[in-house]
């Protein structure tokens, strides 16, 4: 007897023993399904960023829908969307723009066919209009500069005078402005790296130089002449009371104490107090100081994502920071989008977008209405949907966060932002989302797809500063080139002569 109960003693602790293994590896295949659901959710949004449709994708800087955070547990659940669209309504032509210039063509009859049957002269009743759009091809020239020098013609022993040379846009060099002009927006604007200009310019004009070559009268113009310009415009900027800023990367190869493959940033900082700018500065990182330095001295509105780095200016209390709308929804957008979400998540996601909806609704009527008008009616539309957002999030929070994986992040960004989210409401200067300073950092994501990186921390800085230049002029509505060629040809003058540049400033100049 006594033996038999330490058998059965023994077999209860191996039970037990047995069922707390099963136990174990149950939690641990749990948590394996809860990794594999959450991977799945990310391949997706990579996938879909990479390969989808450009109204799908959003940009490289912005921050990822899927940032580690231990405490948000997932569920899974596959599903598969289509995805539709409206074809285009096709055969409208286009009205050519007024700002082109009109090179007028008669087609007309001969003198014989104006002579009706009946011996009497025919009399014009009309004109019929076709328009064509035409182009003439760049002609490649040599500026010949012939100065002449001057004697007494009686030999008096007096020094010869030569007459002096227009000041130059770069000094000692053989380029003009508007070679200069050309370069910068085939590189900045229409995204040809320097090194495919160089091979253009020798196929088709037989004239060679080097990406080197191009790349110094970059650097060289950008601190000579553009630098002044730019501190003119900054100075205007902090004054505004109001500006976006955002960020994107860059790729530096030869960066001190940085390896080629670690990357450095282009901080924007655009406004549009009486006068749009758009201002980039190079920077290694993307830590807090950059944002200190960038918005030192500054006093009023600030608008962001939600990146931490700009807390340290939006600490101030001379300083009032909004959030993005734009952002807060993209990552409910993106679940409604994502073929890895459970049903509960889209359900949640859809509810939100269509009441962010309406929000964006009530901008699209007032856009064109001044800010007094804007104000008044955001007090009374815009804000009781704000109320009803905030109380809906409050709702399903802990819903949200049992699901986990996305919507709980989603949640957790839009809970954390809501108080600089509904800012936007104080004041009808403001603007609902940060929109504007990103449609201003595209072209530099479009350039890097081709020009790949900057070879040093002058060429990036000097990149950052034609992309200021041409992004303000556009800004503006002026076109860059013909901006570029006209201050690029008068800087110097104005710099020989000690005259202040406000006349060259983008909104003072006038161009043909």
């Amino acid at each position: 007897m006594k033996e038999s109960a330490v058998t059965t003693e023994s077999l209860l602790e191996i039970m037990n023993h047995q069922l707390e293994v099963i136990d174990t590896k149950d939690s641990v295949i749990e948590q394996k399904d809860k990794k594999i659901a959450d991977l799945q959710q990310k391949l997706d949004y990579m996938l879909r960023q990479k390969y989808a449709s450009s109204s799908e994708k959003f940009s490289s800087n912005q921050p990822s829908l899927f940032e580690e955070d231990s405490d948000i547990k997932i569920e899974k659940e596959y599903q598969i969307e289509t995805l539709t669209y409206t074809r285009k309504k096709r055969g409208s032509k286009s009205t050519p723009p007024e700002s082109l210039p009109r090179v007028r063509v008669e087609h007309d009859i001969s003198e014989e066919e104006k002579i009706c049957e009946c011996g009497c002269g025919l009399k014009r009743i009309k004109e019929i209009h076709s328009q064509q759009y035409d182009i003439v091809p760049a002609v490649f020239r040599v500026i010949d500069n012939v100065r002449f020098t001057y004697v007494c013609s009686c030999n008096c022993g007096s020094k010869p005078i030569t007459s002096p040379l227009t000041p130059q846009v770069l000094p000692k060099t053989q380029v003009t402005p508007s070679f200069l002009a050309t370069i910068a927006v085939e590189k900045f604007e229409d995204a040809m790296p320097l090194d495919r200009q160089v091979k253009k310019y020798k196929k088709r004009f037989g004239v060679e130089f080097t990406s080197t070559t191009f790349s110094n009268w970059m650097i060289k113009t950008s601190e000579l002449r553009l630098k002044p310009l730019i501190d003119k415009l900054s100075a205007i900027q902090m004054n505004s009371g109001y500006i976006h800023a955002d960020e994107t990367t860059l790729q530096v190869l030869n960066e001190k104490n940085k390896t080629a493959k670690q990357k450095s940033y282009i901080w924007l900082k655009a406004s549009t107090d009486k006068y749009p700018i758009v201002l980039m500065h190079y920077s290694s990182n993307r830590n807090e100081k950059t944002a200190e330095f960038l918005f030192n001295g500054f006093s009023g509105y600030m608008q962001t994502d939600g990146y931490p780095g700009y807390n340290i200016v939006a600490n101030r209390e001379d300083v009032t920071q909004l959030g993005c709308w734009a952002h807060a929804r993209r990552r409910f957008a993106d679940i409604i989008k994502s073929g890895a979400s459970d049903i509960n998540s889209k359900t949640l996601a859809k509810e939100l977008v269509a009441m962010v909806a309406k929000l964006y609704g009530i901008e699209k009527e007032i856009k064109d209405d001044p800010p007094d008008k804007k104000k008044q009616i955001r007090e009374d539309k815009s804000v009781q949907i704000l109320q009803d957002i905030e109380e809906w999030c409050d709702t399903h929070f802990l819903n949200a966060h049992a699901i986990g994986g996305t919507i709980a992040r989603a949640f957790i960004y839009l809970k954390n932002q809501f108080p600089k989210l509904k800012i936007y409401v104080e004041d009808g200067r403001l603007d609902i989302d940060n929109n504007m300073a990103e449609n201003h950092v595209r072209p530099i994501a479009l350039g890097r797809k081709n020009w790949l990186f900057a070879t040093s921390t002058k060429g990036a800085t000097a990149l950052c500063n034609w992309y200021s230049i041409i992004e303000t002029a556009k800004a503006n509505n002026l076109d860059a080139y013909a901006y570029l060629n006209y201050i690029l040809t008068h800087l110097p003058i104005y710099a020989a002569k000690g005259k202040d540049i406000e006349d060259l400033l983008p909104w003072n100049v006038k161009l043909n």
